[in-house]
């Protein structure tokens, strides 16, 4: 029997993610029983859940090694299968800044694991951006889609169809109306289906949020679970519907301004989840900032920031709202 195996063909990053900031949280308040609750109901919520906690008590067992050592490791990805029994790992007493650094080891491995699975988007895809890079092309059709930080698309045009699959991040469509072929976007949640019209796209963990501008779309989901009739949902200019493994959301307005905003370089905010404003963050910036406190993730955030200087919202967070931040390290910042 193998005694290895290759964690990021089974555990999503963000499950990674979560295991980390839950053992780090029960290392430092493991007498606190509404926090060991709130720790048993993860648990239960997803078999991953367990399969990645055990693999963050590795990670702790492992920080005797070296550093280094261990980010030579992971580089490696391969982890022992045996697993660390719990109990003596929680009976080991950390220093206050040893938390910090396991907790900055863990979220290193979260971080490589999206690296090396980055390569798999770039070897899928046509066009791709980086953080803090937007690109604009023409298609062959003469449509124009313009990719946001960090995100991708592959192309397959054929005679009978226009198709391109939003393989991650967000783009917006201006597809033209010239050509007769229907355009297709295709994503893990769903696809949109349009002839001529002008629209955002933007994939959020499972989901797809199509927002319209201009024309009309279908959106529909792989297994047809649309309307009850089977057909599928259309929007029409100022509507916004998600796509996800559960369906599709009833059409609802949306924000334009905020909408469009990173086509003129902008985040808008206004009243939105700490958790989504962080997301958003991620995706234009290098490095990790992660929400430590579950309570925290509810906070709403409001402003208008340049997508050129992203630790601006960071900034108004600490005057404005009740958090603190923790640097690790220019790559590593903790909200909590």
């Amino acid at each position: 029997m193998n005694s290895t195996r290759n964690i990021t063909e089974e555990l999503p990053e963000t499950i990674l993610e979560e295991a980390a900031i839950w053992q780090a949280r029960l290392q430092h308040g493991e007498t606190d029983i509404e926090l060991q609750k709130a720790f048993n109901i993860w648990l239960a919520a997803d078999a991953r859940h367990r399969q990645a906690y055990e693999e963050m008590e590795l990670l702790w067992g492992a920080l005797e090694t070296p550093v280094t050592q261990l980010m030579a490791e992971q580089s490696d990805r391969t982890f022992a299968a045996k697993t660390v029994p719990l109990h003596k790992l929680r009976q080991r007493s950390l220093g206050r800044g040893f938390q910090y650094l396991a907790l900055a080891a863990c979220l290193v491995l979260a971080i490589v694991i999206g690296w090396q699975q980055d390569w798999v988007t770039r070897w899928q895809s046509d066009y791709m951006t980086v953080i803090g890079q937007e690109t604009s092309f023409l298609m062959a059709d003469n449509s124009r889609i313009t990719l946001n930080t960090d995100s991708a698309l592959a192309v397959d045009f054929t005679a009978e169809r226009r198709q391109v699959r939003l393989l991650k991040g967000e783009a917006w469509f201006e597809v033209t109306s010239a050509d007769n072929r229907p355009f297709i976007v295709a994503t893990s949640a769903g696809s949109v289906r349009v002839t001529g019209t002008r629209f955002n796209i933007r994939l959020h963990q499972d989901t797809a949020i199509v927002s319209l501008d201009e024309g009309q779309v279908e959106l529909s989901t792989p297994d047809h679970s649309n309307n009850p009739n089977g057909s599928p949902i259309v929007l029409f200019p100022g509507q916004q519907a998600t796509l996800s493994p559960q369906g599709i959301s009833s059409p609802s307005p949306f924000d334009h301004t905020a909408i469009t905003a990173w086509l003129r370089n902008q985040l808008v905010f206004y009243d939105t989840p700490l958790a989504e404003v962080v997301d958003t963050l991620n995706r234009h910036r290098h490095g990790r900032i992660f929400i430590t406190n579950q309570k925290l993730k509810a906070l709403k955030v409001s402003g208008v920031f340049s997508t050129d200087e992203p630790d601006t919202a960071l900034d108004v967070m600490i005057n404005t709202l009740p958090v603190h931040l923790l640097r690790l390290t220019d790559y590593l910042v903790l909200i909590h």
